[in-house]
This record gives C-alpha cells, sequence and structure tokens, in this order.
C-alpha cells in the first residue's frame, strides 16, 4: 500500500519519457524563479516599484505550478509536441513583457531574458519555430515600448528606437543560430540510432550462423558453461540433442552445394519450432545442429529429440525431388553433477553414433 502510495505522490511521473520532460520543465522553472529574485533586487534597490515585483513573482509561480500539473497529470500528452517547448516560450516571452512595462529603468536589463528564455527552445524547436518566437517577443516588445510612451511621453525615445533595433538584430540571429544547433542535434541522434542499430547488428553476426541464421558453435558453447554453472550450483538437470542429417553427402553430391544449403536453411527453420523461450537451437558445425535443454531430465530430452526427428521426417525440403525426404538422427545425453562440457557432448556424440548404426531416423539416449 505505502509503495502505491509513494508512486502516485512522487514528484516524477514513472513513465520514463514523462519524467524527462517534467525535468526539463523543472530546470527551465528554476531559470523562472531567477527572474523572481531579480524581481526582488530590483524592488529593493527601488528601480522596481514593489507592487510588480510582487505581482510579477506570483504571477511566475503561477505559470509554473499551471505547467507542473499539465505535466504531472499527462495533460501534455493531449498537445501535438508533449513536450510544450513552444508554449512555455511564449508563455514567458509575455509575462517578460508584461514585468519590462512596469520596470522603469529596470527594462533595458530585463530584455536579456529573452534570449534565455528562447535558449530553452534551442535543443526542441526548428530554426521556424524560433523564428515565430522572436517575432512574438519583438511583437511583445514593441507594445511594451508604445503603451510606455503613452504613459511617459517624455521618455527617451532614441534610446528605446536603438534598444528595439538591438533586439531586431539579436533574436533573428538567435533563432536562425538555435535553429542550426537543433538540426545538428536531431543529426547527432539519428547517427547515433544507426550506430546503435549497427552495433546490434554486429552483435547477432558474432551469434548467429552465417547460412542458417541459428545460433553458432560458440554462442552453443557459451550456453553450455553457463547452463553447466547454474546446473552444479542449483543442482538442476539440463539436457542436450546433438542432431546430425542422414545422407547429407549424398544429397550434396548428387543435387550440388545449393541444395545442401537449401536443406540447412529449411532444417534449421524447422528445428526451432515449438521450442520453449529457454531453449537454444543453432548449428554445431557442418550438418550438425545442437539443442540445449535447461531445467530437462533424460526423458523430456528424448522426447524433444523425437518431435524435430519426426517433423523433419514429415517436411518436404526446397530444391529436392517431391518423392525425397529427410530424415535426421538425434543423440541425446543428460548432464550429470561436475560433469566437463566436453564430456557431456562426447556422451551426446557416442548417442548418435549408436543411432546412426542402429539404422539413422531415430533418436537414441545415454545417461
Amino acid at each position: 500500500m505505502s509503495e502505491v502510495l509513494s508512486r502516485r505522490f512522487s514528484l516524477f511521473p514513472a513513465e520514463e519519457r514523462q519524467a524527462l520532460r517534467l525535468g526539463r520543465f523543472l530546470m527551465a522553472a528554476g531559470t523562472l524563479l531567477l527572474v523572481c529574485l531579480a524581481l526582488l533586487l530590483f524592488a529593493f534597490l527601488e528601480l522596481l516599484p514593489l507592487r510588480a515585483a510582487i505581482e510579477g513573482t506570483a504571477g511566475i509561480v503561477a505559470l509554473i505550478a499551471l505547467f507542473f500539473v499539465l505535466f504531472r497529470t499527462g495533460l501534455n500528452l493531449r498537445f501535438s509536441d508533449p513536450s510544450l517547448t513552444t508554449e512555455q516560450v511564449g508563455a514567458a516571452i509575455v509575462f517578460l513583457a508584461y514585468i519590462m512595462y512596469h520596470a522603469g529603468p529596470a527594462r533595458e536589463a530585463f530584455t536579456l531574458f529573452y534570449p534565455v528564455a528562447m535558449l530553452f527552445g534551442v535543443l526542441r524547436l526548428t530554426a521556424s519555430r524560433l523564428m515565430v518566437l522572436a517575432v512574438l517577443a519583438l511583437a511583445a516588445h514593441a507594445v511594451v515600448l508604445q503603451l510606455t510612451f503613452l504613459r511617459d511621453p517624455g521618455m527617451n525615445v532614441r534610446a528605446a528606437l536603438t534598444e528595439f533595433g538591438i533586439l531586431m538584430i539579436v533574436l533573428p540571429w538567435f533563432a536562425v543560430m538555435g535553429g542550426y544547433v537543433n538540426r545538428l542535434r536531431v543529426r547527432l541522434s539519428d547517427s547515433h540510432k544507426e550506430l546503435r542499430k549497427a552495433f546490434d547488428r554486429l552483435g547477432e553476426v558474432a551469434i548467429r550462423d552465417e547460412l542458417t541464421g541459428a545460433y553458432n558453435r560458440r554462442f552453443l558453447m557459451e550456453t553450455l558453461a553457463r547452463e553447466r554453472s547454474r546446473g552444479d550450483r542449483l543442482t538442476e538437470p539440463f539436457s542436450v540433442c546433438l542432431i546430425d542429417i542422414d545422407h547429407f553427402k549424398s544429397i550434396n553430391d548428387s543435387l550440388g552445394h545449393a541444395a545442401g544449403d537449401a536443406v540447412l536453411k529449411h532444417f534449421a527453420a524447422l528445428g526451432q519450432r515449438g521450442m520453449r523461450a529457454i531453449d537454444t537451437f543453432g548449428r554445431f558445425g557442418g550438418e550438425e545442429f545442437l539443442i540445449v535443454l535447461p531445467g530437462t531430465g533424460r526423458q523430456g530430452a528424448i522426447a524433444a529429440g523425437e518431435r524435430v526427428r519426426a517433423a523433419a521426417e514429415q517436411a518436404a525440403f526446397p530444391g529436392l525431388p517431391a518423392e525425397q525426404r529427410v530424415t535426421v538422427t538425434v543423440g541425446v545425453a543428460t548432464h550429470t553433477k561436475n560433469e566437463d562440457i566436453t564430456a557431456l557432448l562426447a556422451r551426446a556424440d557416442q548417442a548418435l553414433y549408436q543411432g546412426k548404426q542402429g539404422g539413422r531416423n531415430r533418436v537414441t539416449a545415454l545417461g
């Protein structure tokens, strides 16, 4: 019960992407709180009316609370951009303009917060969206200057126009450079994804047989080592089925290696059907395949080998005449405590040999 309550009332949502969005928002909220600190400082220095500082601080806190609720309740997911970056930056710009209208002599210092607000959009927004925000900031500031002039016709118009002119240069330039940085980030992210896919493919190549796509001998040996360690530690049995395709050489000799390769690939796909998720099937070498059966004793392994044998006998293999059937012989061995892997495989090979001597197309078990 306490765990459920702690999840419900924790600061960050359980879903990872939502938690990341909320974390980014809290970073932006920290910057807005610095604006509150600046407001109180200017009020203390009598550069800003105390009422304006209090109203500005209250408004910023309300803005932070509103966006926090949107993220924490998941309402942000209803927007096309769940990060709400454009909305956050736009709200901050409008609110900064409101503060500047009341800032008096401190107005010029507050213009520095326009690029700071837009900075949070650099890693999320395109150049076009950043340019829209730059235009919004310029329009908002123009309104501020106009209203300030109407309130105080004696204001220094030349200084105000210089201030606005600098913003007209800085904010669009910031939007263009921010868009460039965002494009680099997207490109880097795409390269990272491609690199991850390449690593995954290399990992698959390292453990897969090139012809059949089944696990290769190296991976099978690593699996056997793990199972031996686990079996000795937990005294839990495991078994192996060593499978050999009967008369495979004659298929190569009479029909060619292409037909032999087709048989190997088809049998590899066939052998993996009906296996448990914990079982491991792979090509051991040549026309031999191996199945590792964790937690399986002698009888279970015999049944697994029989399923594979029967499936091969009943299947029609591509590249072979319709009347020709492919059979397999299976040697089964169950691991005994402290037995070496080499010894286990030797017993499975001995069982396979006995099956071959007994007429092939059968399952033989030792141990």
